[in-house]
């Protein structure tokens, strides 16, 4: 018999799910904008709009038991650059075998910087450089410091070794020129940042004029100044900012962002007394990022405005940061990552041996289902309550199927279509989760509810 209900009923709208993850509150005291899970979803590069990610498709399997450890690719010439455990360098054109282009002097992770039509290399050995407009073998800088970051800066390159406090520049329109001459201000330049105060350099970061050095001890310490040295000036700025780990700090216009131990944090130019800003980010779901953390690693991915950051040792796991919006989501692949990178075409994924495509036009990770879920605001009344029906309204480009879950309800609903379906489905609290393998965009779900 049909159950009747003498209440006005309410409709619960969730459509504008821009806020993202939010696990600081309890489900009920969400927004309705807010997630209490988005795994598998991120906000669309050309919209705010939550959409499933994309799958990985098989590019290349590398040879004699060689894994990939690290790429580096270059927007301007489209050059992408494998870095392997075997400490061996590949350029690689996708559709083409990797031609090998030399060994790294170090066994850190490589980072790499372009300067004069060359690709320099700071790998925790003698700086390195590879001449693309050649097509040449990697060239070792013998004069130079042993390092593992390197960068442009003032028409030099600059280079440091996490673990110490030197930064050092190159002469002026050469890196190879490391001969220090104190007499010339075009020659090698060498500074010790905050010598004696008990901390070794964790990252360094470009900020609009400035370069910010973020040490092991929490403290942050600016360079000032411009091409000219005698007008260089090193002010420490911050403290207690506890940097979790050497590969987890970008920068993004005009702000850097890092993870700390306690969570995101952001440095900011401002224009007042000190120039820069220190403050915390991420409130909504820095439990994601702290829970369990190790080693974490960014990975920015410019075009689609997201930082990928791995918090823990498991490489399948990443909280996507959509630094536009302030919103998180997770990924969850079916394969370890080792390394990202962002084309102007696609994004390429490294796992072991083998190179993806992380792509549109793959549905899956190389033939393993990806596994959707959104979790949004759960919804309580102090009675018991009777969801009366359920609308939703799903985009995709293949049609496909979600199942809509709350308890014992369980209908199946199409991801590539608008649908409404009609229930007496009563609970004290709708906590209500949609789950699918096939990809879809979400436009809305409204729920018609009403107190007994």
């Amino acid at each position: 018999m049909r159950r009747l209900n003498k209440h006005q009923t309410q409709s619960v709208v969730f459509s504008s799910l821009i806020g993202g993850v939010n696990i600081s509150q309890a489900p009920e005291q969400i927004d309705t904008s807010d997630l209490q899970i988005a795994q598998n979803y991120i906000y669309s590069r050309d919209s705010k709009r939550l959409t499933g990610r994309d799958g990985l498709g098989l590019l290349y399997t590398m040879g004699g038991n060689e894994s990939v450890r690290d790429m580096w690719y270059d927007v301007d010439t489209n050059l992408l650059l494998v870095f392997t455990n075997h400490n061996k360098a590949y350029k690689y054109v996708v559709g083409q075998t990797p031609e090998y282009i030399g060994e790294l002097e170090g066994s850190n992770d490589p980072v790499c910087a372009k300067f004069m039509d060359k690709v320099w290399i700071a790998s925790g050995g003698k700086l390195q450089y590879y001449d693309y407009t050649q097509n040449g073998q990697l060239a070792v800088v013998q004069d130079s410091p042993t390092c593992n970051i390197v960068f442009q800066r003032f028409s030099r390159i600059a280079v440091s070794m996490d673990g110490t406090d030197g930064f050092y520049l190159s002469g002026v329109g050469d890196g190879t020129d490391w001969a220090e001459d104190t007499n010339r201000a075009d020659k090698e330049q060498w500074l010790d940042v905050g010598y004696g105060d008990s901390g070794d350099i964790a990252a360094i970061v470009p900020l609009a004029t400035d370069i910010i050095f973020i040490k092991t001890n929490g403290k942050i310490y600016q360079l000032s100044g411009d091409a000219d040295p005698n007008n260089w000036q090193v002010t420490e700025i911050a403290n207690n900012t506890d940097i979790a780990g050497t590969r987890c700090a970008v920068n993004i216009g005009s702000s850097v962002i890092f993870q700390s131990i306690r969570g995101l944090k952001t440095l900011s130019a401002v224009m007042e007394y000190g120039n820069i800003q220190t403050s915390d980010i991420g409130d909504k779901f820095n439990a994601l990022l702290t829970d369990g953390m190790y080693e974490p690693r960014f990975y920015h991915l410019q075009r689609h405005c997201m930082i990928l950051i791995r918090p823990t040792s498991d490489y399948k796991y990443f909280v996507a940061y959509n630094y536009l919006l302030g919103s998180a989501t997770t990924l969850k692949f079916n394969v370890p990552i080792d390394s990202i990178v962002e084309t102007t075409s696609t994004i390429i994924v490294a796992s072991g041996g083998n190179l993806y495509a992380w792509d549109s036009q793959y549905l899956d990770d190389d033939g393993k289902p990806i596994e959707y879920i959104l979790k949004p605001k759960a919804t309580i009344s102090s009675e018991q309550m009777l969801l009366k029906s359920v609308d939703t309204k799903f985009t995709a480009d293949y049609a496909g199927k979600a199942e809509f879950i709350d308890g014992s309800l369980d209908v199946t609903v199409p991801t590539a279509d608008r649908n409404k379906f009609r229930c007496n489905h009563s609970t004290d609290c709708l906590d209500i989760t949609v789950k699918s393998n096939d990809r879809f965009t979400v436009d809305h779900i409204i729920l018609e509810i009403a107190d007994l």
